[in-house]
């Protein structure tokens, strides 16, 4: 009897020459290639640069127990199990990244299902050198870490300033209200006996209306409300200041002049001005009013 055979080896000549060409491919990648059984895990091909890198061929050996160091069974990170669905169709290519502790490297590793020539299913690994990469990705996470360190160290520091300048700002608030009550101790004690001895001592009209006037600028100027005339009125000048206060205390203008030793005239321009810097021109509110409402 004579069998025609010539359809089987056509399809096994094609097949042989399909691998060639595979295995000619995969030479020629800079990376470490290899093909394994998923079943038995023994190691079908490796390519030229795996070769090298092993400095041997590692083909008809088991995987597991030839690549992989001080292994005693298939290794826990094996991805045949990620590599065929549920139907034994190859699914997804499986990505990772992986350190060989044979040769101190990390790789990024890349295997995927393929069918081998006498039909089964083998898994096809290609591991590329990351190893520079993860080198610099280290070198940066260390600057970002330095750098988190430091930016941590400045705002503390910043705190700390800011606590100890809450601090001043408060003991300078507490030193000048100290100095304010000592101002008004001081005059309570020392100089309104003082005063009020040479008040009685005095006994010409002129000389007596002098002292008031003398002890009223100087209760003005000790009291708050100075401090608030020029802080809401900055642009008052001295004389206008001055004005304003023996306004404040009911003086007229003809009485204000005579203190003064000017014209009405003058101090009715210094009241137009006082009206007009503090907002009051052609408003019907009464200056004196305006005056005490500060206090």
């Amino acid at each position: 009897m004579i069998i025609d055979v010539t359809q089987r080896k056509l399809a096994e000549l094609l097949l042989e020459y399909g691998q060639r060409q595979l295995e000619s491919v995969l030479n020629n990648i800079e990376a470490a290639i290899y093909v394994a059984d998923m079943t038995s895990y023994k190691i079908l091909f490796m390519n030229r640069y795996m070769k090298q890198m092993y400095k041997r061929d590692l083909t008809g050996s088991i995987c597991w127990e030839s690549i992989h160091k001080n292994s005693k069974g298939p290794c826990k990170f094996c991805t045949n199990d990620k590599l065929l669905d549920d139907t034994g169709n190859p699914s997804e290519p499986y990505s990772c990244e992986f350190y060989n502790e044979v040769f101190g490297k990390w790789y990024e590793v890349n295997d995927l299902a393929i069918p081998w020539m006498d039909g089964r299913f083998v898994r096809l690994e290609i591991a590329k050198d990351i190893t520079d990469r993860k080198k610099i990705e280290q070198k940066q996470k260390q600057i970002h870490i330095r750098l988190e360190d430091k930016v941590k160290e400045r705002t503390a520091e910043l705190e700390d300033m800011n606590a100890t300048l809450r601090i001043l700002l408060k003991k300078r608030d507490e030193d000048k209200d100290e100095i304010g009550e000592m101002i008004f101790a001081n005059h309570k004690m020392i100089l309104a006996p003082i005063m009020d001895h040479l008040k009685k001592s005095l006994t010409q009209e002129s000389q007596k209306e002098m002292m008031n006037l003398l002890e009223s600028e100087l209760t003005h100027i000790i009291s708050p409300f100075s401090k608030q005339l020029s802080d809401r009125m900055v642009n008052l000048t001295p004389k206008e200041i001055h004005v304003a206060n023996l306004i404040k205390s009911g003086k007229s203008n003809k009485e204000i002049s005579k203190i003064l030793n000017t014209s009405t005239h003058t101090i009715s321009r210094h009241r137009e001005n006082i009206r007009k810097k503090t907002g009051l021109k052609n408003k019907k509110v009464n200056l004196r009013s305006f005056l005490l409402a500060l206090q």
